[in-house]
């Protein structure tokens, strides 16, 4: 069965790549990562079945090349978290996590798609691997400069510490978009506070006291 007809107007001309990406997201805003295939996002655009197979020959091409696009915009937005932070190294760390759920928040399509992991051609995309290499970078400098600094314990494993605060925020970013946080007792509208004070808490127990 077709899906609705999309929110933003018909492709008549231009750049083709961009409007498939562009379809693509605004699929799984609306319908979820698993809707999206070649033939859906060419009828949302008006354009013929194989016109989308000019740039991408395979609907796992296609995906993958959203996710290259979602991780370059999750950076940008870390990074901005964090040019905001301050100098602690505990505050910049937060400062990523809250990062990482905002952009989440705010961008959808983009997380929806880079969460459907098996859907991406991660091992044979560089540009992928590499964003996603250095988002974790980050994330484990961060917190080694708060071991050093004696804002975090300093005999506990860095990797983990920084697993554990991706895997938090991502949860909780997850559970916002599966619509989770009402069988938890957060009330309706409540949920970015919810998020951030889960945050905050986990945070203050990886300090050390």
């Amino acid at each position: 069965m077709a899906l609705s007809a999309p929110e933003t107007r018909p492709y008549h001309h231009g750049d083709l790549r961009r409007a498939l990406i562009d379809a693509a997201l605004d699929l799984a805003e609306r319908h979820g990562a698993e809707r999206v295939t070649l033939r859906e996002v060419a009828r949302q655009l008006g354009v013929s079945a194989a016109a989308p197979f000019r740039h991408f020959a395979s609907r796992k091409a296609l995906m993958t090349a959203v996710g290259v696009e979602a991780n370059e915009r999750l950076a940008l937005e870390m990074r901005r978290a964090l040019a905001r932070a301050g100098a602690s190294p505990l505050a910049r760390l937060r400062a990523l996590s809250r990062g990482y759920v905002g952009w989440a928040l705010r961008h959808a399509g983009h997380f929806r798609i880079v969460s459907a992991r098996d859907e991406l051609d991660v091992d044979g995309t560089p540009a992928l691997q590499a964003g996603m290499h250095a988002l974790r970078d980050l994330t484990e400098d961060t917190v080694r400069a708060a071991q050093a600094a004696g804002e975090l314990r300093p005999d506990d494993d860095a990797e983990r510490l920084a697993l554990l605060a991706r895997a938090a925020a991502y949860g909780l970013a997850r559970m916002h978009h599966d619509d989770h946080f009402r069988q938890w007792g957060v009330a309706p509208g409540r949920e970015a506070e919810a998020m951030e004070g889960t945050l905050n808490l986990l945070l203050s127990m990886m300090a050390r006291r």
